[in-house]
């Protein structure tokens, strides 16, 4: 593995890197083709790092753990999830990059929806990648919202007086949302309701998902 430097990058998003090598060892393997991992160098914010730390408080509560038994119980089973990412190394969340951080929130906002761990914040909120938070909600039947418990909503809505026990859900547009906010939903229409809270799309249902809801045929 070698580590270079990204010294230019044309419009067409060719990179050109500059890196010392092995000069011996890259002519005796014939090396013709290498793997490129992008580092992530943007500073985390202090808005991320207090993210996670009021995550990891949450579960604390809830737990009973110290806030600080908690962070160190959690970062211990997130690096043994993401060997691949960082070795056996653990990181810090005073200097690790951005990116990373992005992903331990994500771990951190799947164990609280997968637990039913409460909080006293939304959840929504604290989200770096909110397609993806849209799915764990589905998954654990927790309004996109607000976290409460969740009714399946068909995005792309099925037309008043047609026999909902005839119509294929699978491939429909769907998300979980309390009765609260399916009201609101149908109340303001999707656009402005996707506006308001920052969703980007839904999820496609599979017959998984809709077994989950009840939903069989």
């Amino acid at each position: 593995m070698y580590k270079g430097q990204v010294v230019d990058i044309d419009q067409n998003g060719i990179a050109t890197i500059k890196c010392e090598i092995d000069l011996d060892q890259f002519v005796h393997r014939q090396v013709k083709e290498c793997y490129v991992e992008p580092i992530d160098s943007r500073k985390l914010s202090d808005r991320q790092r207090n993210m996670c730390y009021a995550l990891i408080g949450a579960i604390a509560d809830w737990s009973g753990y110290t806030k600080e038994e908690a962070k160190k119980l959690f970062k211990l089973d997130f690096t043994a999830e993401h060997t691949k990412m960082l070795g056996d190394k653990i990181f810090s969340l005073s200097d690790a990059p951005m990116s990373l951080v992005a992903e331990f929130q994500s771990f951190l906002i799947e164990f609280i929806l997968s637990n039913d761990v409460p909080t006293k914040f939304s959840l929504l909120e604290y989200v770096d990648d909110i397609d993806q938070y849209v799915y764990t909600c589905l998954e654990n039947k927790k309004c996109a919202v607000c976290g409460r418990r969740a009714e399946l909503h068909h995005i792309d809505a099925i037309g008043m007086g047609n026999d909902r026990t005839e119509v294929i859900h699978v491939g429909r547009e769907v998300m979980s949302l309390c009765r609260e906010h399916h009201t609101e939903i149908h109340t303001i229409g999707k656009k402005a309701f996707f506006e308001k809270y920052h969703f980007n799309k839904g999820v496609e249902a599979t017959p998984q998902i809709l077994k989950k809801y009840g939903i069989r045929k």
